[in-house]
């Protein structure tokens, strides 16, 4: 079970483009006890209201000195849409940190694949990559306003490159291409982490097992507690013997324990 399930007060609440927004709330004993891919559960209803009855799950993008946290979202549903319309100086609840987090291992070259808002996942991770040892990120989408906050994972690596489909920023071109030829480039031992959607996920996948190079990944799902109790969150196992559950046993796991269907 959460350690915490707390009001939170909004610190501040930007749009960043069209629909992608920057939260950030009060929560220093959430904060204390967050680690890389793990994410909160947040009351979504304004005015008393309980429709929709559920929160929303967000990864948890950024941490501060200050006892804040930060989740970095689209509003894509109407749960996320009334989030985005919540004002600095009201209170929401948050319940967190929930999940299993990214595995970080030393003594490697860590590459980090983010696609679009996937990054939402990575940055954490990033930072404390920075610390231990050699750190390579590319980060994907299919244009620049899918993607607006690339400047915090820049300037925390020479090796950073970005790549949109319709050339508006960085390279234009998939990010399955970049990955390719970053592995011809890179010696020594390799780690991949990433976070995206589905089919940029498994075409990743699909690629570094041919080197034999793990790869953790960060999976969505919809969530109705976020906890474990529901199970409205399974995805098939690689064995096809079971299910996995994105809120509990995840969202990060082993790339090789999911069923990604046939490669394509």
């Amino acid at each position: 079970m959460p350690g915490f399930d707390i009001p939170a007060n909004i610190v501040e609440q930007t749009r960043l483009a069209h629909s992608i927004f920057l939260l950030t709330v009060d929560a220093p004993a959430i904060m204390d006890s967050t680690d890389p891919g793990q994410f909160c559960m947040l009351e979504v209803q304004e005015n008393n209201s309980k429709d929709p009855l559920l929160r929303r799950p967000l990864s948890i993008y950024k941490t501060g000195s200050n006892g804040q946290i930060s989740f970095l979202y689209k509003a894509v549903g109407k749960g996320t849409r009334l989030l985005s319309k919540r004002r600095p100086g009201e209170i929401i609840r948050v319940l967190g940190p929930l999940g299993q987090g990214f595995r970080l291992i030393h003594d490697c070259t860590s590459i980090l694949v983010g696609g679009g808002l996937g990054i939402a996942s990575l940055l954490l991770l990033a930072q404390g990559i920075k610390q231990s040892g050699r750190l390579i990120i590319l980060i994907g989408a299919k244009n620049a306003a899918e993607i607006p906050t690339v400047e915090d994972f820049s300037r925390l690596t020479r090796y950073f490159h970005v790549v949109t489909e319709d050339g508006s920023l960085g390279q234009r071109g998939m990010i399955t291409d970049l990955l390719d030829q970053t592995l011809q480039e890179i010696t020594g031992t390799a780690r991949i982490y990433t976070c995206g959607p589905w089919s940029m996920m498994k075409a990743v996948y699909h690629m570094v097992s041919k080197r034999n190079i793990p790869c953790q990944v960060s999976l969505e799902a919809a969530m109705a507690c976020g906890i474990g109790l529901c199970l409205g969150c399974a995805i098939p196992k690689s064995n096809s013997r079971g299910f996995l559950h994105v809120c509990q046993e995840g969202p990060v796991f082993d790339a090789d324990q999911v069923h990604w269907g046939q490669n394509s």
